[in-house]
């Protein structure tokens, strides 16, 4: 069914907190706000070099903000193998001794 994969619980909440982790210190590495921009001695080169730093510090946050959606979706993914597995084993148990069944 799987042709040999295998989920390992333990890597799944690992990689999580890598990515959460990793992007925290990716938004980080770039400071909140613009440093003085040189004087380009024309307004409109001034204005299109401000709107090209601005577009650049809004994708840097989307990037981080992706890197960390990541990391949220592998620890849902261990939260849905998790509650699978368990769900499984309580099945498991109520087979052998039916008695477990509430």
């Amino acid at each position: 069914m799987s042709s040999g994969f295998q989920v390992v619980m333990a890597d799944l909440q690992q990689a999580s907190a890598t990515f959460r982790a990793e992007s925290q210190t990716f938004a980080a590495i770039m400071p909140m706000s613009c440093p003085a921009l040189p004087d380009g001695g024309d307004g409109a080169f001034d204005q299109s070099l401000s709107s090209l730093m601005q577009a650049l510090d809004l994708l840097h946050l989307q990037i981080a903000g992706s890197i960390d959606n990541h990391a949220q979706k592998l620890q849902a993914a261990h939260d849905n193998y998790q509650h699978t597995e368990e769900s499984l084993t309580q099945l498991c148990g109520q087979i052998m001794d039916p008695s477990k069944i509430n």
